[in-house]
């Protein structure tokens, strides 16, 4: 899958972007703020977006996912401490990874996600992810 990692915190952007490489995606950015997030998929569109809640110079993370589906239809999964803002936008994201996590906890939510998109029911939900929605 083409992933856009929108994360405002380099270490954690660069172990994220080592994690789903090695898993063998193709990762776009990171993008640390709204605007970066959307010239990026001006550029080249994601099939998902891992979103920060807060990402750097007061952009939202919420904001960003709302725009991405609004425009192009583009699902995002929060990988976030921020639980309840998450939850409110369940209508533009899959589902929710609480930080701190582990690479295979956001690699198996990459492999959940791509099920649903694909318009099936994953069989089993990793430990540390929310998913918000059942069917695609």
């Amino acid at each position: 899958m083409r992933i856009l990692i929108g994360e405002d915190e380099a270490l954690i952007a660069m172990r994220l972007t080592d994690s789903l490489e090695g898993g063998g995606h193709e990762v776009i950015g990171p993008a640390a703020t709204m605007a970066e997030a959307m010239a990026l998929c001006d550029a080249l569109r994601p099939d998902l977006v891992l979103l920060d809640i807060n990402l750097r110079d007061g952009s939202s993370g919420v904001d960003v996912a709302h725009a991405l589906f609004g425009r192009w239809g583009v699902l995002s999964i929060f990988a976030s401490g921020e639980m309840m803002e998450a939850r409110q936008a369940r209508d533009v994201a899959l589902g929710y990874i609480r930080k701190p996590y582990e690479a295979q906890t956001v690699l198996r939510s990459v492999e959940v996600a791509r099920q649903v998109m694909g318009g099936g029911k994953p069989r089993a939900v990793p430990r540390g992810f929310e998913l918000f929605c059942a069917t695609g």
